[in-house]
């Protein structure tokens, strides 16, 4: 008995070691992260808003990672730039492996025309790695039972690292693009004295508006999007694909993820290739919106997984200006506190 719950630690062990090689935390309401998506986004309200997310994925799987994000961005006119700051923890394993950084952004909007905007972002990131050396298990540990010589090898518990992200992204009334390049100063997050670099990491999304209801101009909009997110690390390649339909209280998402025709590098058997079929449901009042999603594993792992709960609470106040996000269940993307959509921000 007591072997074969070392094999099964050894194998959930190995499960948490592919998420740990092949990608960085993510949200699957990735717009209800939108900061947390690209630098671009910081300030695209044309106000102030304040978001939390948090994801707990595996809950089947003890201790396996729980993610949490809070970040505030706003807009000044004037100088036609967002600002930001995203501060977001990562726990994974028995071992406590915490990724915690602190990432301070900037964009600058450029008007294409009257309908497009180009918008350049950054990101400069200082994080930090660090895990409960004692909590560790060895192999010697599991032959011996006796305390292992191996922890000799961990000459820090901590890894404290620089970090720079750059972004692009257009948009215009009816279609989005965006584009992020991440970890471009490649830190070295070691805990044994040798080099862990951070492998870069390549964000493509974008989306188009499908259908807008006729509705004056002082009731909530409806409309539905169609939109994507591509993501590329280390070999490690995943698709989100969905779509939202908004309504003036409840909205509803439904999103596939995964790449069951192309071949992961960094996961053996195709694991995670055809992974998850995402389900969400957002409500919003005045300001506030509240969306809960949930992944519904695909994979081999869905029998020990148990998917994966994200919450996500946005909060958006001072609506001013006149370029608003597109991913705000508040833009119609015609009209906004009754001006035209097409209006540049001055």
């Amino acid at each position: 008995m007591h072997k074969s719950r070392i094999i099964i630690s050894c194998c959930i062990v190995l499960l948490l070691n592919i998420k740990v090689v092949a990608q960085d935390a993510h949200f699957s309401q990735f717009y209800s992260a939108p900061t947390f998506l690209s630098p671009s986004l910081a300030g695209s309200t044309g106000g102030t808003r304040f978001v939390a997310n948090y994801r707990n994925q595996w809950p089947g799987i003890s201790k396996a990672f729980q993610t949490f994000a809070v970040s505030a961005d706003f807009y000044l006119s004037e100088y036609r730039s967002g600002f930001g700051a995203l501060l977001v923890t990562d726990k994974a394993g028995s071992a406590n492996l915490n990724t915690t950084y602190l990432g301070l952004q900037y964009s600058f909007r450029v008007p294409i025309g009257d309908d497009w905007q180009f918008v350049p972002g950054l990101q400069f990131t200082f994080g930090q790695k660090s895990l409960d050396r004692s909590k560790l298990l060895f192999p010697d540990e599991v032959v011996t039972g006796s305390p292992s010589s191996g922890q000799v090898y961990l000459t820090n518990t901590k890894a404290q690292y620089l970090d720079l992200a750059t972004s692009v992204f257009f948009y215009s009334p009816k279609f989005w693009i965006g584009a992020v390049a991440d970890h471009m100063l490649r830190p070295n997050y070691s805990f044994m004295g040798d080099k862990s670099i951070l492998p870069l990491k390549f964000v493509n999304f974008g989306g188009m508006n499908l259908w807008r209801a006729n509705v004056s101009r002082i009731e909530e909009p409806r409309f539905a999007s169609l939109s994507y997110r591509f993501e590329y690390q280390n070999g490690f390649k995943q698709l989100d694909i969905g779509g939202y339909i908004y309504g003036q209280v409840l909205d509803f998402g439904v999103w596939y993820r995964g790449l069951p025709i192309f071949k992961n590098e960094n996961i053996q058997n195709h694991l995670i290739d055809n992974d998850a079929l995402v389900l969400t449901l957002g409500v919003s009042t005045g300001p506030f919106r509240i969306a809960y999603s949930y992944d519904l594993q695909l994979s081999s792992l869905s029998t020990y997984g148990a998917g994966a709960h994200e919450i996500s609470i946005i909060w958006e106040i001072d609506e001013l200006f006149e370029c608003v996000d597109c991913f705000s269940r508040r833009n119609t993307l015609q009209f906004h506190k009754n001006r035209p959509r097409n209006m540049k921000v001055n």
